[in-house]
């Protein structure tokens, strides 16, 4: 496809609606068209129950409740009221907002409009946004939002630590992603001093808060996800949790993104030749970070999801300086990709994500039970 017809999809969607209404109208275009590729959930499943149960009563006796910590989205549905298992949609339209955001970003940084469909596609079709489709309950897409808000907000640093407050109060997972942001604005400030304070003000009243907050929570019931519960094996096998998912690690990595790894691995190449050192450290510690998780955890797709940073930062490289005529050929792999069955793996199990079609053939011809 002519990149010009791109160009002129964005713009034409612009004049007429302006950007903003674009956004949301691009985002809920290919929200639609993923719900076609994967199944969309109808009821929340394994940690999603939990989350639904937030969702249902964040207020209530904790006990028994696992992700007892992660209150946000559960809050968030709760106050809109979307309660119980409609945390769903919450979710659903936290994803949505995830791809608008994305639009925004590259329609504003990007030299041609094109980009940010784009750039907005390319999120839409990778497990950041299908896991969110596919398995109901699981709040990853706040996740998600808050790490990319982060970045487009890093210099804004007030708001940067509320953000990375938030964003452990979603899940605390995100703290493996603290080597980047740490070296992020090291890399970017004038003054070390002033980074250094920064810093030890900055993460310490965060991570003070979270400490009241999780003492807080406890009074509430008990709950099994704490660091000991993390940790504790760790201390008898440093492997514990990471042999569990190690056979099919490799695979959880390509299911994040499949064809379009291809992107960052180019982005990659033209870093090398640049020389652009901060670029590559920065994709190194998001992958690194991201990989760490599997020590405390085995779902290698959904930890591994977290290291989409990477193609945001790729993308933003590959637009700019349109690396390898890669305008000329990005239709081509987006679409390439579509092909390329889409999987999820968790510890030693492997799962085929069906699209609606299929799921309805197999309902309607072969007498298969559930959804």
């Amino acid at each position: 496809m002519d990149y010009n017809k791109i160009d002129a999809i964005a713009i034409s969607l612009e004049d007429r609606f302006g950007r903003l209404v674009t956004s949301a109208l691009v985002s809920l275009i290919l929200m639609s068209a993923a719900a076609l590729y994967v199944r969309p959930a109808v009821h929340c499943t394994a940690l999603g129950n939990l989350y639904s149960q937030l969702a249902a009563n964040p207020f209530g006796d904790l006990t028994g409740n696992y992700v007892g910590f992660r209150i946000l989205t559960p809050l968030i549905s709760y106050l809109i009221g979307l309660r119980g298992d409609l945390i769903i949609v919450t979710n659903m339209i936290i994803a949505s907002a995830f791809i608008a955001l994305i639009y925004i970003y590259f329609r504003q940084r990007s030299p041609r409009p094109g980009d940010a469909l784009v750039a907005a596609t390319v999120m839409t079709f990778s497990m950041v946004t299908l896991s969110t489709i596919y398995y109901g309950g699981y709040c990853d897409s706040l996740t998600y939002m808050i790490i990319f808000l982060m970045y487009w907000f890093r210099s804004k640093r007030f708001l940067f630590y509320i953000l990375f407050f938030l964003g452990m109060l979603n899940r605390e997972s995100i703290a493996f992603l603290l080597p980047w942001f740490i070296f992020m604005s090291y890399s970017e400030s004038n003054s070390k001093i002033k980074w250094f304070m920064d810093m030890l003000l900055g993460y310490g009243i965060c991570f003070a808060l979270l400490f009241v907050y999780r003492e807080w929570m406890l009074t509430r019931g008990t709950i099994a996800f704490t660091t000991s519960y993390y940790l504790t094996p760790l201390l008898k096998d440093p492997f514990h949790w990471f042999r569990n998912s190690y056979t099919f690690q490799g695979l959880g990595l390509f299911t994040v993104f499949k064809a379009l790894w291809i992107f960052p691995a180019v982005a990659l190449v033209s870093f090398k030749r640049s020389k652009l050192n901060v670029h590559i450290a920065m994709a190194i510690l998001i992958l690194l970070g991201s990989l760490a998780q599997l020590f405390i955890a085995y779902d290698s797709s959904r930890m591994l999801s977290m290291s989409f940073m990477v193609m945001i930062i790729s993308l933003e490289h590959l637009f700019k300086n349109d690396t390898f005529f890669f305008r000329s050929w990005v239709v081509f792999i987006l679409i390439l990709n579509l092909f390329v069955p889409q999987l999820y793996t968790a510890s030693h199990v492997v799962e085929t994500m069906h699209s609606t079609f299929s799921k309805i053939f197999m309902k309607v011809y072969l007498g298969n039970e559930g959804w």
